[in-house]
This record gives structure tokens, C-alpha cells and sequence, in this order.
């Protein structure tokens, strides 16, 4: 069922630059108040389409972070209609903490799960830990260690992408870990964000690219790439408030970059957990965004791929301006349904301090490209 936005309050939006899709749908997929309290914190979703399924696994924790014993648990929903059709554990590890679980599907048909494996005491990271699938998904192998790449261990997979007999990851190093080196002097515990590869679905990769010095040293994390053209398209976010858009060719060297944040007056800080995507001949970023010194929301911004610069902002959610304090982390899908494509994006979201949920939104997809 739709919801259905007032001409009104569509017309106010309107005047601030603001498109907001008068059609929308929310769909609560994991809650907070179904879980026992001790394990009722659900974040940080990520999903994967297989067939007629989409896979979405999300943290089931304490709070945001610290909180030992988090596992992380998977959704299995129906593609077309996002209905549940279960739920199950999908990582756990003792007093470990699986944070940010990433999908990754390889050349063989594996499908696996990369988890910012942390611990309660200082330093957090301990290393990317990895669940296979070698039969579609249907089961899961045990939680395993990924080791070291060229002499570095990666502590936070933020994205893949498979080539015919390649794969590409985008990874974070950490001071605490085999040869992490610091780049930010504020930020004493965080490395670089790598490009590495894998020619052999993953039992082995070798280390790309330092992006983070490639782009100048800037102090960048979550990062979100797609392919473009004959090289990528790269979305970073900044430890000092800023967003970039950049551009590589296919060794992933620089070619243009554009700082979001000084260029575009509703990008007040950086955008939460990016991911960038084309679709329909459309480029699109979509993630976490403050658009004033107001809570966070949920934004999706079509960019020019050639210039880097935002031609639209569409505001999936959180137009009401609500006190939501943890969220907006996003991953979309599409699904044909009543003969028109529903643009899907699961997120998870919590109000005034209280434990998130996971949940579904659902567009109109012509309405919100």
C-alpha cells in the first residue's frame, strides 16, 4: 500500500529544492521490539539478489558499536513483493562483534558475506572475517579469517564488483593490523581505503591501489564504486565532513573529483555508508545526508557522470524533519510488480535514542528517478 504525500505539504518541500515522492510505502522487514532486550539494536543492512530471493543481513547487537557477542542475522525476502520469508543467524562468533556485514558474488557462483570483525577492548579491529555460500545461498560455511593481502590485514569491506574472472573490493586498513598505517592525524586508529583483487573467486587476492593517496591524501572511509565507462566511478566519505564524487581509469588513478559538500547547498556534511549505482541510463548516490543542522535523512541524488555534479535530490525519507538518531544506511533493488518497476531500498532507522528497526521503503521508480 502507498502512501500518499498531501499536494500541500509536496508544494512546501518543492520550494526548498527538495523532491520528495508523493508515493511511498514502509515496510518494517526486522523489529526492535520483537528481539530480546539484550539483543534488540538491528543495523547496518546489506543485501544481495539471488533468483526470485533477496538476501539482507543486518547487525543484531546491544547499541551502534561495542557491544560484544553482536551477530549478524539474515532476511530472506520474496524479490517481487519484499515479504519475509525468514530469518536466521548468519554469523556469530563467541564475545566477537559482526559489524557490517558486505556481499560479495564471485566469478564460480559463491556468494559470501565480508564482516568488520571487532572486539569490546581497544584496539576494535581484528580483522575481516568471511561466511561462504557454495550453493546459491542456501547455507553458509562457518565464520572464517581472511588474513593478510600483501602483507596487510583489511579490517572493513565497504564493496565488490565481478568482472568475467575478477573481483574488485574496496577495503580499509587499521593501525592495529599487519602494516596499517595511519594517514590521519585525528584519526590515529584508521588507515587507507584499498582497492584489492581477487582472479581466483576470493581464496586469494593482491593488493590494487592506495585510493586514499591516490586522491590526494584526503581522509576518506566508507566508499561505494561502480564501473563506468572503461574505469570507475568512486563515492567517498569523509572523516572531515565533506562527500566527494571521483573518477578513475580502470587502475583506478585519478581523473576528476568534485567535493559534494562545498558544491551543493542540501549537503551539509558527508553522506552515511554511499552507495553509488546507474540504473536506466540514470547515475545515482544514495545515502545517510543531513540537509541542515536538523536530524539525519535519506537522500538519492542523480548525478552527471561526465561532470560529477548532482542534477537532482530526491528525499526517500524523513521529510517530517523526526528526532531519528541512528539510520539511513541503504541498499536498493527493483522488482516489477502491477506491470511497473518499484524502486526498493532497505535501511534501517531508530527514533529519539530507541533501538532501531530494519525496514523496507518502496518508490515508484519513474517518480523517483
Amino acid at each position: 500500500m502507498f502512501f500518499t504525500l498531501s499536494a500541500l505539504l509536496l508544494a512546501q518541500l518543492a520550494a526548498t529544492g527538495q523532491i520528495i515522492p508523493a508515493q511511498k510505502s514502509t515496510q518494517i522487514l526486522a523489529a526492535s521490539a520483537d528481539m530480546p532486550k539484550t539483543a534488540s539494536y538491528l543495523a547496518f543492512p546489506a543485501l544481495l539478489e539471488i533468483g526470485n530471493e533477496v538476501l539482507v543481513s543486518f547487525k543484531r547487537g546491544r547499541s551502534h558499536g561495542g557491544d560484544s557477542g553482536a551477530v549478524l542475522d539474515l532476511l530472506r525476502l520474496d524479490a517481487v513483493t519484499g515479504k519475509v520469508k525468514s530469518r536466521a543467524t548468519l554469523a556469530g562468533l563467541g564475545d566477537q562483534i559482526m559489524q557490517m556485514g558486505e556481499w560479495v558474488r564471485f566469478p564460480n557462483g559463491d556468494i559470501a558475506s565480508y564482516i568488520d570483525a571487532q572486539q569490546k577492548a581497544a584496539p576494535a579491529r581484528i580483522g575481516l572475517r568471511v561466511v561462504r555460500s557454495r550453493d546459491g545461498g542456501k547455507t553458509f560455511d562457518p565464520v572464517e579469517r581472511v588474513g593478510a593481502v600483501d602483507g596487510v590485514e583489511y579490517g572493513y569491506a565497504f564493496e565488490a564488483i565481478t568482472e568475467g574472472p575478477t573481483t574488485w573490493m574496496l577495503a580499509m586498513t587499521f593501525t592495529n593490523l599487519s602494516a596499517g598505517k595511519s594517514v590521519y592525524p585525528p584519526r590515529p586508529v584508521s588507515g587507507s581505503v584499498d582497492v584489492i583483487r581477487s582472479d581466483d573467486s576470493g581464496k586469494t587476492w593482491r593488493f590494487v591501489r592506495n585510493l586514499t593517496k591516490e586522491f590526494s591524501d584526503i581522509p576518506i572511509n566508507e566508499s561505494s564504486f561502480a564501473r563506468h565507462g572503461g574505469g570507475f566511478i568512486v563515492a567517498a566519505r569523509g572523516y572531515d565532513n565533506r562527500q566527494w564524487l571521483l573518477k578513475t581509469d580502470g587502475a583506478f588513478q585519478l581523473q576528476r573529483k568534485v567535493n559534494l559538500t562545498s558544491a551543493n547547498t542540501f549537503i551539509k556534511s558527508y553522506v552515511g555508508r554511499p552507495r553509488v549505482f546507474a540504473r536506466d541510463g540514470g547515475w545515482y548516490l544514495m545515502g545517510r545526508n543531513y540537509t541542515d543542522k536538523g536530524p539525519m535523512r535519506l537522500s538519492l541524488f542523480r548525478f552527471d557522470p561526465g561532470t560529477l555534479a548532482i542534477t537532482r535530490h530526491v528525499l526517500l525519507d524523513n521529510s517530517e524533519g523526526e528526532n531519528v538518531t541512528d539510520g539511513y544506511y541503504a541498499a536498493p533493488w527493483w522488482a516489477k510488480r502491477d506491470g511497473r518497476t518499484n524502486f526498493n531500498v532497505v535501511t534501517y532507522k531508530g527514533m529519539a535514542g530507541r533501538s532501531p528497526d530494519i525496514v523496507r521503503l518502496e518508490f515508484q521508480w519513474e517518480e523517483a528517478r
